[in-house]
């Protein structure tokens, strides 16, 4: 399994041989393992030139920008070979009003499940959340009514309230407390660690569905004219629970962050350089970790991959029905 490189260091990067180096501010150098990875996420002020463009197009390695807060800039894609086969499609899938609500049913049917399995799971630990766990069985059971992507969206949008309730229930008797989802900026620790962790997610899809025949610009829940590579946000629906959101709740109940993670001022609250190294260490060990599925053991990186191909297997064809990953606890 190849690597995803994060480089929060700003400096230039360079083509040396047929290698790939980081020179730093400081002089550094920084040796990348050009054969060894798939991705380049880039957080810190990066100049590169053709020749680093060449290298990377050489050894399929896509290279994305974003600014140190996560927030994605924009991406280098190396040279595609989509067949136009593959991209009719795509387009097919989304332009036929039946197969896309399916899709979008999956999706967002899926999502629902994983949340709920959450919250069972933390229910099991002596955490009333009994109540939550009834509600949003029923809104789960109401998705079978919905006609259109927006009513889907609108029940989503039931769940994950009170999903949101649920966690902070679940953090009750911890150091940080979730309050209610706030986004741009984190409003506190607990969604500062969220947003980063969704940033990563993305990332993560986002250069599988590079890698693969899908375009990143059809999606089948997410608004293609709000958003701009909406297919990775589709999918990162299905694992946020799965990875992002469990393994926040496990660093603060297990009392494993500091204060000195985190950069707060009266209205926003950030991670810090420190609180980054930190979480990307635990979320790339988190991604490392299997699970037995069927006959075969994967771990939360493959499910990744697993699942940009589960989609483009169903919409050309080659399987007859979509099912995402559900957690089951």
């Amino acid at each position: 399994m190849k690597k995803t490189i994060y480089l929060y260091k700003s400096g230039e990067l360079h083509r040396k041989d047929s290698s790939l180096c980081l020179l730093d501010k400081n002089g550094d150098v920084t040796y990348i393992p050009i054969e060894q990875i798939d991705a380049v996420l880039c957080f810190g002020d990066i100049t590169l030139n053709k020749r680093v463009l060449g290298l990377l197009n050489t050894y399929c390695v896509s290279a994305q920008f974003y600014n140190y807060y996560g927030q994605y800039i924009g991406r280098f894609i190396p040279k595609e070979y989509v067949s136009g086969k593959d991209m009719i499609c795509q387009i097919d899938s989304f332009r036929n009003d039946k197969m896309r609500l399916s899709i979008a049913y999956a999706i967002t049917e899926t999502e629902l499940h994983n949340i709920l399995s959450l919250l069972k799971y933390y229910n099991k630990k002596d955490i009333d959340l009994i109540n939550m766990i009834h509600a949003n069985s029923d809104i789960l059971s109401e998705l079978d009514e919905c006609n259109s992507v927006d009513q889907l969206l609108l029940k989503e949008a039931q769940a994950k309230k009170i999903y949101y309730a649920g966690i902070d229930k679940i953090l009750e008797n911890t150091n940080y407390h979730f309050v209610k989802r706030s986004i741009q900026p984190p409003g506190n620790e607990v969604n500062a660690l969220m947003s980063y962790g969704y940033a990563l997610l993305y990332a993560n899809f986002l250069t599988e569905i590079d890698k693969s025949p899908l375009m990143a610009n059809i999606s089948y829940v997410h608004s293609i004219a709000k958003t701009t590579d909406s297919l990775q946000y589709d999918l990162a629906d299905i694992l946020k629970p799965v990875i992002v959101d469990r393994m926040v709740l496990r660093m603060i109940r297990k009392n494993q962050l500091k204060n000195s993670y985190f950069n707060k001022t009266n209205n926003s609250c950030y991670l810090s350089k420190e609180g980054v190294a930190f979480y990307l260490n635990e979320y790339e060990n988190q991604l490392a970790q299997s699970i037995h599925i069927g006959n075969r053991y994967y771990s939360y990186k493959n499910i990744i991959t697993k699942e940009v191909y589960n989609l483009y297997n169903y919409i050309t064809g080659k399987k007859k029905f979509y099912k995402p990953y559900r957690m089951e606890w």
